[in-house]
């Protein structure tokens, strides 16, 4: 990658802030985008633009020879069933305008961050080739999964008409420090983590907590992601499957969290609030194959790294 140009779109969230971090560390000649969220590392390789805007993405992906769509809306369980519309145009926009302004530009090559939600319910590991387009994805997620599937056509689209490198990944539960926090945007993870940290009392978790997940730490995706980028066959819209490989279910999640965080409370479940997928696994079996195996951080390891930075955000708050 070293003197490549890449965009990563969507650079001061999760997955982008350490994407364009390490690609810097590589010597890549590297420009992300931001939104609202003001960038923390490396501010002065960031562009303020609004990616629902067409020009915006014409003037962010112009000269660049790789384009990482890291960029995304996304908000907490509760809006996924209250409010699952807003995860909806903001995203399409998104999609579209940065793959219009990539075929315009003669972007070479385009890496989407697609997701797991695509994939119908299954109480087993599911491959790339298993999706079933005829089937729903699960319902909390028909909102985004839906997205995300035409998401995936239309960058197909882009490919077989107009020729553009394409590449698709489906990871699973990514998290890890530069998480969102807000109440209204955070995912389970950082949700509990934050309540840890606040030492609620009683400590009440949504669903039955037997859910069982595939948890992504961020490092680890991004280690993925320059794999993916770093392949010399030809990107062509071969979906790959990015996940851990290894099962946990949310009340081994949240276990781990009180211990970490140092939080005693007993956890209470409440199922009649909102409960996620019960299964979600994704085979790796392909992406093993393509980009070689590679070593995962514990789950603890991972969550020990994000209450660090976490907390170290807290405390810059509270002194200012």
């Amino acid at each position: 990658m070293k003197g490549r140009r890449v965009l990563v779109a969507g650079a001061a969230g999760l997955a982008g802030s350490a994407l364009l971090d390490r690609l810097y560390g590589l010597g890549a000649d590297v420009r992300g985008t931001f939104h609202e969220r003001a960038p923390v590392l490396l501010p002065e390789r960031h562009l303020r633009a609004d990616l629902t805007c067409l020009d915006d993405c014409l003037t962010a992906t112009a000269r660049m020879q790789d384009v990482v769509i890291c960029a995304a809306q996304t908000f907490g369980a509760q809006i996924m069933r209250d409010e699952p519309t807003r995860l909806v145009l903001p995203n399409l926009q998104i999609h579209s305008n940065l793959l219009e302004a990539c075929r315009t530009n003669g972007v070479e090559r385009v890496l989407v961050i697609s997701s797991s939600t695509v994939y119908q319910e299954a109480f087993r590991p599911l491959r790339e080739d298993e999706l079933d387009l005829n089937q729903q994805p699960f319902a909390l997620y028909q909102g985004v999964g839906w997205m995300k599937r035409y998401v995936e056509e239309l960058a197909r689209f882009y490919h077989d008409r107009y020729g553009l490198g394409v590449a698709i990944v489906r990871p699973s539960n990514i998290y890890g420090p530069r998480d969102k926090f807000e109440d209204d945007r955070s995912h389970v993870l950082p949700a509990l983590i934050k309540r840890a940290l606040k030492r609620e009392n009683p400590f009440t978790v949504w669903g039955t907590g037997a859910a069982v997940r595939d948890f992504l730490y961020v490092e680890d995706f991004v280690d993925d992601l320059l794999a993916v980028l770093s392949l010399e066959r030809p990107f062509r819209c071969d979906p790959l499957n990015l996940a851990s490989g290894s099962t946990l279910t949310i009340r081994d999640a949240v276990a781990t969290i009180l211990e970490v965080c140092g939080h005693d409370a007993t956890p209470e479940y409440d199922p009649t609030r909102p409960d996620a997928i019960p299964y979600r696994m994704l085979d790796t079996t392909k992406a093993d194959a393509i980009l070689g195996r590679r070593p995962r951080t514990s789950f603890r390891a991972g969550i020990e790294q994000t209450v660090r930075w976490y907390r170290t955000l807290t405390e810059v708050d509270r002194a200012a």
